[in-house]
């Protein structure tokens, strides 16, 4: 074999070993395994910023698939990707897109919880929030607008705050105001001298006062215990009182009820007194018998009694 011939060899068996070096270098940065098998999922995000097609998909922060494609439904970004088939995420997971540097690209994080119980891996998952510096920027953003609309209601609470100033100003700066406050000020210190003098010519008045109070609230509480002494003394016969007016009571109901009863049973006609009291047969007869007693009265009155013994 000539030199040439051996060099030739040397350089093809480098270039080959370069070759395969980028190809492993390649399949490794997007996600391609060889012997691995893989399965799809969908996920859906507010917002991707900054996310792309090849991204990496980490399993608690292990790299495991990679970004599929995007679609946009309705208000909300569907996101499909890939990871390794012997991965297992849970009901607990949680899903966010993350920042690997400040201003680098993005990524997306999967926890994939503790549950025993495992997603339906057909069915779309729901991202969380995204912890990353744009997110931050935009809270940043609001958070700046409503410490600006908090600067404009301080600075018209300072302005309303001055008016008042100015107004208390005026009104202290008035010399009538100033007249009328130093009288009346002059007037409270008169009516506290003369309210102690009134208190040190009547301390004795006051004390008597308070004795004499003291011994009617020992008489009303003296006599309070008669009270209660009298109501102890007296607790049996009360109590019997009680229950012969309870005895009494109970006799009286009975009495009421019977005689509804009665009144019943007669309105009714079960008896012979309602038969008797609502028999309009009787009252007729009983009307009948009267005149004829009422014309035999009266021919007696006026023919006399005839009696004819033989």
């Amino acid at each position: 074999m000539s030199y040439k011939q051996y060099s030739a060899i040397k350089v093809g068996i480098f270039v080959a070993f370069a070759i395969i070096i980028v190809i492993g270098t390649i399949f490794w940065a997007k996600s391609f395994y060889l012997n691995k098998g893989t399965k799809d999922c969908k996920v859906y995000f507010d917002n991707v910023t900054g996310l792309k097609q090849g991204d990496p998909v980490l399993i608690n922060g292990v790299r495991k698939g990679k970004v599929l494609n995007f679609d946009i439904e309705g208000d909300s970004v569907l996101v499909e990707f890939s990871i390794e088939e012997d991965i297992r995420i849970y009901i607990d997971y949680r899903i966010e897109i993350i920042a690997t540097e400040l201003l680098g690209g993005k990524m997306i994080n999967i926890t994939p919880g503790k549950e025993k119980q495992e997603i339906d891996y057909n069915l779309s998952m729901i991202g969380s929030g995204s912890n990353d510096m744009m997110a931050l920027m935009s809270n940043f953003s609001d958070l700046a607008g409503d410490v600006k609309v908090l600067i404009g209601n301080f600075n018209k609470a300072t302005i309303d705050l001055e008016k008042v100033l100015v107004n208390v100003n005026e009104i202290i700066g008035d010399p009538n105001t100033k007249k009328n406050l130093k009288s009346t000020v002059g007037n409270i210190e008169v009516a506290s001298r003369n309210l102690n003098l009134l208190i040190a010519e009547n301390r004795v008045s006051l004390k008597n006062l308070a004795d004499k109070t003291g011994l009617t609230i020992d008489k009303f509480g003296n006599t309070m215990d008669n009270v209660n002494e009298f109501v102890d003394d007296t607790k049996p016969e009360i109590k019997n009182t009680f229950q012969d007016v309870q005895s009494l009571t109970e006799k009286v109901n009975t009495l009421v009820e019977n005689l509804n009863v009665l009144v019943t049973d007669i309105t009714e006609q079960k008896s012979g007194v309602g038969k008797f009291i609502y028999d309009d047969k009787f009252f007729d007869n009983l009307n009948n018998t009267l005149i004829e007693i009422e014309k035999l009265t009266k021919k007696i009155r006026d023919d006399g009694v005839k009696i004819d013994l033989f």
